[in-house]
This record gives structure tokens, C-alpha cells and sequence, in this order.
């Protein structure tokens, strides 16, 4: 007989929209996941994507001195785990993942020289990371793939990683003021910005 299709094979297909000069901002919620799409002013907007355990948070900002860098965007990423994670049977993983050891400890891995005219960008978290970047690549015939050296997606139970066998710039990972806890936060704000306890 013909097969039923999977959930995850229905079409879901929403438009979510704000203004593109005034603040403005919309949510929608599917399931347990939430879409929210902010305009903060005219030159920032934000996409949110949350779930019960993690929201992912995208804004797109001018460069500095926006005018001298030809009013060129970037992209700023931040995740930010929304349980406590010290309580999970499996503990977060992957590239991004084992930024949640929950150590409070930051670790800083290898990064380029920039003070060249002409950058040759070389580094890949060497230093930070458990093993080297080719350990995370998945096949490219299957770009959906969980399957990598460190994979914990079929996993019980697996502890953080242990970071004291990271080669990387140990320092004290920042505070959030307000609970007190680790930040917790895995985030890219760009290269002039550098945050420390």
C-alpha cells in the first residue's frame, strides 16, 4: 500500500513581515518552536527561533562607521540555552554545542592575524574544540547527517566535555548579572567586539 507521509514532510509555509522603517515586531508559534522577527530601527532587524530548550537569535547590523564601509551589513549570531543544562542526561555537543560545558570557564582558540593587507584565514577553533574540525564534518551526499566523531545524538547519557584537556586560553566566562550563572551564551558579535568578566 501507499505509505502515509511523515509529519516533518507536511509543508508548513508561513510570511511573517515588519516595517522596514519603523520598530515593529511578530511572532508565530508552531508546535513547541516559536519565530519571532523584530525591527529594532531602520538600519536592525532581528529573526528569533525558539524552543523549549534553546533560542537562536540573528540580527543583521551596518558595519561601523556605516558610510566609510559603503553601508555593508553583518550578521550577529547568539544561542542561548533556556534550561538548565547541568541537569541533562546527554550534555550538549558538537561545534557549538561544547560551548555548554557548564564549567564556567571560556576557552579561546586559535585565531588569525588580521594586520596583513591580505588575510588568509587559516584557523579553526584549534585549541578549543575536542579534536580537530575535520572530526565534525558529516558527509556531503548527507548535509542532514548526526554522525560525526563526537556525535551524542543517539546517547543515553554523556557527560560535558572535559576542558582541562583543551590546549586553548582558559579565563573566567562572563556573568550573567542577573541570575549570577554563567552566561551561557554561545554567540558571534562580531569582530570588534571582545567580552570579558
Amino acid at each position: 500500500g501507499k505509505q502515509e507521509p511523515l509529519l516533518f514532510d507536511a509543508a508548513i509555509k508561513r510570511e511573517l513581515t515588519v516595517s522596514i522603517e519603523m520598530p515593529d515586531a511578530i511572532d508565530d508559534t508552531i508546535d513547541d518552536v516559536t519565530v519571532g522577527l523584530r525591527r529594532k530601527h531602520s538600519r536592525e532587524a532581528a529573526v528569533t527561533v525558539r524552543n523549549g530548550e534553546f533560542e537562536l537569535e540573528a540580527v543583521s547590523r551596518y558595519l561601523g562607521w556605516a558610510e566609510q564601509n559603503s553601508y555593508k551589513k553583518r550578521l550577529d549570531v547568539a544561542i542561548t540555552p533556556l534550561k538548565n543544562l547541568a541537569a541533562a542526561e546527554v550534555a550538549p555537543h558538537g561545534l557549538i554545542g561544547q560551548t555548554f560545558d557548564g564549567d564556567g570557564v571560556a576557552i579561546d582558540g586559535a585565531i588569525d592575524d588580521y594586520s596583513p593587507a591580505v588575510v588568509y584565514t587559516k584557523a579553526m577553533g584549534e585549541g578549543a574544540i575536542e579534536g580537530v574540525a575535520e572530526d565534525y564534518e558529516i558527509p556531503q551526499a548527507d548535509p542532514f547527517s548526526a554522525v560525526f566523531k563526537y556525535s551524542r545524538f543517539d546517547a543515553e547519557y554523556a557527560a560535558p566535555r572535559d576542558a582541562s584537556k583543551l590546549g586553548g586560553v582558559h579565563r573566567v566566562a562572563m556573568v550573567d548579572k542577573t541570575s549570577g550563572r554563567n552566561g551561557g551564551m554561545a554567540a558571534s558579535l562580531g569582530d570588534d567586539v571582545v567580552a570579558m568578566a
